[in-house]
């Protein structure tokens, strides 16, 4: 059992996501430009994954929905295999899927994979694994260099991939400051000793939390379902996502001491979100605005808000008794018969 959350091979693997982001971006912008154009000339760009895959492709869908100002949603890889005609509607020839998967081995994202170049159909794989079944079946293939990773749960692999999509929509969304600031976010990264990571460490071991909300709007809604998500799989610990101001709407009825609230920026209208977060404190909960680069474009600090995530939920895990390296009844690779 590892006492110490930081000497997991799991955090040492999310300590070195600055590296990942940095050679993600570089892939990014050696891209060719034809996957740009490909995703700015589709009807609809379905982005596409499983568990952490699925929520980072939430997050790249409103984005480039915000940045470009071109059709995209975000749906579970199932939804595709299972229901195509609520996905793609009557023309489903004119929509680009983006398959969201690190090993590329994930029996949903190659069926679907499979499915799309049955039809036709354009498919840009986004993977940290180039030589896997889904990249070498999609029609493009964008592979972050050193994403990859041994843990079970995902953490230098979402940052990365994060960060490589950011850079192709950054490069089709004209007049933003996404790919400036994309490019000063290597700089920004320091795992280790980031105070927002000394934070997180504190807070997971702070006290016998209850349960964890996390409140996200906009492109960090998906985040917060990975945050969510993160501290279920390794520590087990009620967790739960909401958009903040929903959160006023009934959830909100679960603050009390020894729940915790943490908030992300979601951009425009952050100044509205973070008083949900007063009003959880005064109703007992302790909170946490979690902000570590006010000062970079909204969308392009998003890969930093994810270290500190990480940092909380194996901290939790180990505090929990859990071994972050082991979680239960999981493994790294989810294939079907």
């Amino acid at each position: 059992m590892i006492a110490d959350a930081r000497a997991s091979v799991t955090w040492r693997e999310a300590a070195t996501s600055g590296e990942a982001v940095a050679a993600a971006l570089e892939a990014s912008a050696a891209a060719p430009g034809r996957i740009v154009e490909s995703l700015l000339s589709a009807d609809l760009v379905v982005f596409s994954g499983a568990g952490s895959s699925y929520h980072l492709a939430q997050v790249v869908a409103w984005t480039y929905r915000a940045e470009t100002g071109r059709p995209a949603i975000a749906v579970p890889l199932s939804e595709i295999l299972l229901r195509p005609a609520g996905v793609f509607g009557a023309g489903p020839e004119r929509a680009v899927a983006v398959v969201i998967s690190r090993s590329g081995e994930t029996s949903e994202a190659v069926a679907v994979a499979a499915q799309r170049r049955a039809a036709g159909a354009v498919t840009i794989a986004v993977t940290c694994r180039a030589e896997s079944p889904l990249a070498s079946l999609a029609t493009e293939r964008l592979v972050s260099p050193l994403g990859d990773e041994r843990a079970i749960v995902m953490t230098r692999s979402f940052t990365s991939m994060l960060a490589l999509l950011l850079g192709i929509v950054g490069r089709g969304a004209v007049g933003s400051a996404l790919g400036a600031d994309l490019a000063r976010l290597p700089d920004r990264f320091d795992a280790l000793t980031g105070p927002e990571v000394e934070r997180a460490w504190a807070r997971s071991a702070e006290m016998s939390w209850s349960r964890i909300v996390v409140l996200g709007g906009g492109a960090t809604f998906g985040l917060a379902h990975e945050a969510c998500l993160k501290v279920t799989e390794t520590s087990q610990l009620p967790a739960s996502a909401y958009e903040p101001l929903e959160f006023r709407h009934g959830p909100i009825s679960v603050c009390e001491p020894g729940v915790l609230v943490l908030g992300l920026p979601g951009g425009p209208g952050a100044a509205e979100e973070r008083r949900v977060l007063d009003e959880c404190a005064d109703l007992g909960a302790s909170t946490w605005w979690l902000d570590p680069a006010p000062d970079l474009y909204h969308a392009a600090r998003l890969p930093l808000l994810l270290p500190p995530i990480q940092a909380l939920a194996l901290g939790l895990a180990a505090a929990r008794g859990r071994d972050p390296d082991a979680p239960r009844h999981l493994s790294q690779v989810v294939v079907l018969e």
